[in-house]
């Protein structure tokens, strides 16, 4: 192989590369900036009216956290940890053109959704779990192997498979 040829290839590698980049930074400042529907804040109140207008922003903004490292996982199942914000994931879904169009260009590809009780392995569920916690810990900075409380490390591999709602698939798990 020539020079010339190794020289197009490292620079269309770059090219992709950044351009890659750019198209990550523009999904997730769609999902940051996203404009969730009233009635869909509405609805998630009406199951849940204890909740307060504070506890709702904390909602909504969970489940962008959440669409937030689905982007991250490229592809990879990532379970949900709440079932508040499982609650309002569901809501969302109802309104399917809207969430359709917000998978696509939020997260590049839909969402599906899973329950846990549907899934082929428990094991499946657990990676989940430990992929929604090590990307959560990479999106606030947090060293998801340190507990402070103690001052010794915590394994992310220690957590278990929890009960209730898987989260959602974007690859194998669909």
């Amino acid at each position: 192989m020539t020079l010339e040829i190794i020289l197009v290839i490292v620079v269309l590698v770059a090219v992709f590369y950044f351009w890659r980049k750019e198209q990550e930074k523009k999904q997730l400042a769609f999902i940051e900036n996203y404009a969730f529907s009233p009635v869909l804040l509405k609805r998630v109140h009406q199951k849940h009216n204890y909740l307060s207008d504070a506890d709702m922003t904390k909602v909504i903004r969970a489940l962008r956290d959440y669409f937030h490292i689905c982007n991250q996982a490229k592809g990879k199942m990532v379970a949900m940890p709440s079932e508040i914000v499982d609650v309002a994931w569901h809501e969302f879904l109802l309104f399917t053109r809207e969430y359709q169009q917000f998978c696509q260009k939020g997260i590049g590809r839909f969402l599906h959704h899973t329950p846990t009780e549907a899934m082929k392995s428990k094991t499946l569920a657990q990676e989940g779990i430990k992929r929604a916690w090590r990307l959560a810990c990479n999106k606030e900075h947090i060293d998801p192997t340190f507990n402070s409380s103690s001052g010794s490390g915590y394994c992310v591999n220690d957590i278990g498979c929890i009960s209730g709602n898987g989260g959602g698939w974007g690859g194998g798990g669909d």
